[in-house]
């Protein structure tokens, strides 16, 4: 095996040898004989004036030169006659003659070579003082903190027994034969609520050759919720300390310019606004992105995804049968098509269009089944939801059979999305800048759910979102759920705050039906998460510090349909980064 070279013993090598060429460069190393007499005074102060005019030295160094010279011509005695065929000096055979140069070019050379050595030593990062190895310069290392100051002011007039499905589906079954005995967990609407809040993010990102890059960030959090990393202080009690969760880990493949692909947990790759994702969510699986630089103003993007939602458990199995019950995993399939167009300079159009199917989400009837106990099992429980916020209508998905002798015996039952999902969603935002550095930002995003079916929900038995009833003694129910929802915005400012004094205000409006989305996934503010919510956001942010700024947010919102429910959330944040 041969060694690598030394660079330092390289670099001294070559040091030495453009030395030794600079001193053997001149004609005088040859060990010619020179007739001194031969060279005229005239040619010599030609060379002298030559030399200054190059810049090797300076006027005065040459007049300096020149003086020496004379004075010691002056006090030099007449040279003795010398033989017509001997020259003027003679040296022995194999000696060397050294010419002289003067102390310029000496140091000229000299800082030529330090100057040719630095830069030699800066490109291999080798003897820069105190430098840090190569693989440090490829690891980046970012995050950022957020405290929060949240009021959430309950209308008193608000509905006081929606039902806590999500509660009831973490649960080990709720029993619907004895309600009495078996209290309802309900959502708090009545009762206003004040809480400091702590997010915290930190990630490392690594770039691992010129096309692999990886990513893995941890963060805060209350619990396992997919949309929200905020922990509320004081939550555990007796200043507990918090959690940190694993918030994103993936591998990016970046084979060309223009194609990206994200393998593992990574951000969200698609285009969108709160109104169908919350910006805390991040997305489980394989994400494909491209965008094309056409060599004008209209730059297409494609991106695609999959994504599984839920994994069955590999052992699950319902004790009705002796044999495992079949999978049923949960998956996204997400694919967007948009342009970048750039009118001017200061005006930019972006445009998306997508569609997002969310693949078995929605609950599903179970065969006829006896599940008196927790333990009991039924084919379709894992088709209720793993999360969810507030919103989607609802129904009982098992099909309960009374156990044998026991007809008025526990019944436990679970519940899942009366609506299947496939979500159209088209998203613009209109940038202007012309009156720099205020910029102007108007977005607008709309989304339907293709798979709505109100006929389907009502034959399932829907729970929930129904007309308010108007006869109190009309106890008719009637299914009211929609499919649809929009939201549009105004910004004026600057859209991402970097420096002290940068400032932006924003007013907005939202509306989103009871199963335009999954009610998981969209925004965890709003309405305090979820959908069947309308309503107005105001927002503004000023900056204190470079990446510091101080930011005020008000969320109105009242429900679409059904019971009265409506909420105002005021947030005041100090936001620092890194």
């Amino acid at each position: 095996m041969t060694a690598s070279p030394n660079p330092h013993r390289r670099t001294s090598v070559r040091v030495l040898t453009l030395a030794l060429a600079a001193l053997c460069a001149a004609p005088a190393l040859a060990a010619t004989p020179v007739d001194a007499s031969k060279i005229s005074p005239e040619v010599t102060l030609k060379l002298i004036d030559l030399l200054v005019a190059k810049g090797v030295m300076t006027r005065q160094q040459a007049d300096d030169m020149i003086a020496e010279a004379t004075a010691s011509a002056a006090a030099r005695p007449a040279p003795a006659p010398a033989l017509a065929a001997q020259p003027a000096y003679q040296t022995q055979p194999g000696a060397v003659v050294v010419p002289y140069i003067p102390e310029v070019v000496r140091q000229q050379i000299k800082d030529e070579l330090r100057a040719e050595v630095t830069q030699q030593a800066k490109s291999e990062g080798w003897a820069a003082p105190n430098a840090l190895p190569e693989w440090t310069q490829r690891i980046n290392v970012y995050g950022d903190v957020r405290a929060r100051a949240e009021d959430v002011l309950n209308d008193g007039e608000n509905y006081t027994d929606f039902p806590n499905f999500g509660a009831l589906n973490a649960g080990s079954g709720y029993d619907v034969n004895d309600p009495l005995n078996n209290p309802l967990p309900t959502v708090n609407t009545t009762k206003n609520r004040g809480r400091m809040r702590l997010r915290a993010r930190l990630g490392v990102h690594a770039q691992i050759a010129d096309w692999v890059e990886a990513d893995l960030r941890l963060a805060t959090g209350s619990d396992r919720s997919p949309v929200s990393t905020n922990q509320t202080l004081g939550a555990g009690g007796n200043l507990s300390k918090y959690s940190l969760w694993l918030d994103r880990a993936y591998i990016r493949l970046k084979p060309s310019d223009w194609l990206t692909a994200d393998i593992g947990r990574a951000t969200n790759p698609f285009w969108t606004s709160e109104l169908l994702f919350d910006n805390d969510l991040s997305f489980d699986g394989v994400a494909i992105k491209t965008e094309f630089d056409t060599g004008g103003d209209f730059k297409p993007f494609v991106n695609l995804g999959a994504f599984p939602i839920f994994n069955t458990d590999f052992d699950f199995g319902s004790t009705q049968r002796l044999d495992k019950a079949s999978s049923r995993d949960k998956w996204l399939y997400g694919a967007q098509l948009g342009a970048n167009w750039t009118f001017s300079d200061d005006v930019n159009l972006r445009l998306g269009l997508g569609y997002f199917l969310f693949d078995k989400i929605n609950g599903e009837r179970s065969t006829p089944c006896v599940a008196p106990t927790s333990k009991d099992v039924c084919d379709t429980d894992l088709s209720r939801p793993q999360f969810q916020q507030f919103g989607n209508t609802m129904f009982a998905i098992r099909d309960i059979v009374p156990a044998s002798g026991a007809p008025d015996g526990p019944q436990l039952q679970y519940f899942g999305y009366a609506s299947e999902f496939g979500v159209a969603n088209l998203h613009a935002a209109l940038e202007i800048a012309s009156f720099d550095p205020v910029k102007v930002v108007v977005e607008a995003d709309v989304v339907k759910n293709l798979k709505y079916d109100a006929s389907r929900i009502r034959a399932l038995g829907p729970l929930n979102n129904f007309k308010p009833l108007r006869d109190p003694n009309d106890r008719t129910f009637i299914f009211d759920g929609g499919d649809m929802g929009y939201y549009i915005n105004l910004l004026v400012g600057q859209p991402k705050i970097a420096k002290a004094w940068d400032w932006n205000a924003s007013i907005g409006y939202k509306r989103l039906e009871s199963d335009a989305v999954p009610d998981a996934f969209t925004d965890s503010d709003f309405h305090l998460g979820g959908t069947n919510s309308r309503g107005f956001i105001l927002g503004g942010a000023l900056g204190l510090a470079r990446n510091t700024w101080l930011g005020l947010r008000w969320l109105s919102a009242n429900e679409v349909s059904g019971a009265p429910y409506s909420v105002d959330v005021v947030q005041i944040d100090l936001n620092t980064e890194f």
